[in-house]
């Protein structure tokens, strides 16, 4: 038997349903790359190149410099320093992209996609342990403490965000920062949490309970 729901109700229900499809919306960290790589349809790895100089590193005229249709830059004005391909030969370490400083100022490398994506991830370092800053264009910003490791990219950055985003802001105040194995997608489709069944469970049993209520009064007044 079907009883008629009020509007309230039906309004109830939508609100719950609209409730579990956006459960996860906006922005969600990962500290690790197993976790990220679960929660990415698929993606795309820019890996740093070796170097074309002999010198063991390259640095870019324009401060600027492209890998798979990725752009990578760094804006000079806002701290002492340079922007370089730094190589094995160098430092010993696999090939990254590095701003580093003479001074006490924010180092800053941008990463302009080469279109929207819902998922990101790279590898990352600072010479010392330092904040760094990761702006994404959607204006969404998440700041992570990196390990003492000088060159290397040991610490990982990982997210997933239901709005799209272009390019990525990454900023600190270290000496060094560097990156590597740059990797953007599209994210998985949000699953509800527990939580989130919990409310929709929660909410049917309500619509039931009123309507069997309803059922009831109409049967009452019918009887009478």
């Amino acid at each position: 038997m079907f009883t008629k729901m009020n509007s309230a109700a039906l309004g109830a229900a939508l609100m719950l349903l609209a409730g579990t499809v956006n459960a996860d919306a906006g922005l969600v960290t990962y500290s690790d790359f197993s976790s990220w790589n679960g929660a990415t349809a698929s993606y795309t790895t820019i890996t740093i190149p070796n170097p074309s100089s002999v010198s063991g590193f390259d640095s870019f005229p324009g401060n600027s410099v492209s890998y798979g249709g990725v752009t990578f830059s760094s804006d000079l004005t806002k701290y002492s320093g340079g922007f370089f391909n730094i190589g094995p030969l160098y430092s010993g370490l696999p090939a990254a992209l590095a701003a580093q400083q003479l001074g006490f100022d924010l180092v800053n490398i941008l990463i302009n996609l080469a279109g929207p994506a819902t998922s990101f991830a790279f590898d990352f370092g600072t010479f010392d342990g330092y904040d760094v800053t990761f702006l994404l264009s959607n204006g969404n910003t998440v700041i992570k403490t990196s390990t003492a490791n000088g060159l290397a990219t040991s610490n990982f950055f990982g997210v997933t965000d239901t709005t799209p985003f272009t390019t990525v802001l990454v900023t600190s105040g270290t000496e060094s920062l560097s990156l590597n194995n740059i990797r953007f997608g599209v994210a998985v489709s949000a699953i509800p949490e527990a939580s989130t069944w919990t409310m929709l469970i929660l909410g049917f049993a309500g619509l039931g309970l009123a309507g069997y209520r309803r059922a009831r009064r109409s049967a009452a007044i019918a009887a009478g």
